[in-house]
């Protein structure tokens, strides 16, 4: 199902990278497929450390859970209630550690699920999905002032993620991305080296985020920028 995919993971001007970036496959019959973008809250205090924590928790849920839950066919409504109680836990376990550290520990996070055909989107904050042919489609709410995020992991109360969902088609791609990747950049700017026939193998879509990262550098982004790209047969 997925032919190929890219990715990018730059700390920018920063001096840590917060962001955590996962591509999971499992070769079954239906060729699972889990692309994640986790986003340490930028400012917070250990938001690298909350990032990569739900990036290994939801890794495991893909291996170990997953399978579980198509075990009698595909349900979305299986999925997420499976994938939100993981996400409570990772939830739960890190307002425990930011209280008993006098910490504020939290992680937006952004998965891109495919199970045969079909494809789930999870948003918990800010990063961004899109479906990408001719034309580009946002696949995921747009937040505004990062002060302001909801559904945050390890911060505030757990609220249930975003969900969308459809089929994937041959030769369609998708693209993932946290905020700081899209601070600069427009949906005119990825389509333009992403869309159409433009990307036929891997290293089209390795060149194509390098541009956009810089693009979005020497527009002024400075924060990390992670993307995952992934094109489907």
């Amino acid at each position: 199902m997925v032919l190929f995919y890219s990715l990018l993971y730059e700390k920018g001007r920063r001096s840590r990278n917060e962001d955590s970036v996962v591509l999971q496959r499992m070769e079954t019959r239906a060729g699972e497929t889990m692309a994640l973008i986790c986003d340490g809250m930028g400012g917070e205090d250990r938001g690298e450390l909350a990032s990569g924590y739900l990036a290994e928790c939801l890794s495991v849920w893909f291996y170990d859970t997953l399978p579980r839950t198509l075990h009698h066919g595909f349900s979305k409504s299986r999925i997420q209630r499976s994938l939100q109680r993981s996400l409570f836990t990772v939830h739960e376990e890190l307002r425990a550690f930011g209280l008993e550290n006098s910490l504020r520990c939290g992680t937006t996070m952004t998965m891109l699920l495919i199970v045969g055909r079909q494809y789930l989107v999870f948003q918990c904050g800010d990063s961004l999905a899109y479906s990408i042919r001719r034309r580009i489609k946002v696949l995921t709410p747009r937040q505004g002032d990062r002060r302001g995020v909801e559904r945050c992991i390890g911060i505030g109360s757990f609220k249930r993620p975003h969900m969308s969902c459809g089929y994937a088609f041959g030769k369609q791609g998708f693209l993932l991305h946290s905020d700081g990747f899209g601070d600069r950049i427009s949906t005119r700017d990825m389509l333009n080296v992403l869309g159409g026939e433009r990307i036929k193998e891997r290293e089209d879509a390795d060149k194509a985020l390098r541009a956009l990262a810089g693009a979005g550098m020497r527009r002024g982004c400075s924060d990390n920028m992670s993307a995952i790209y992934l094109k489907c047969s």
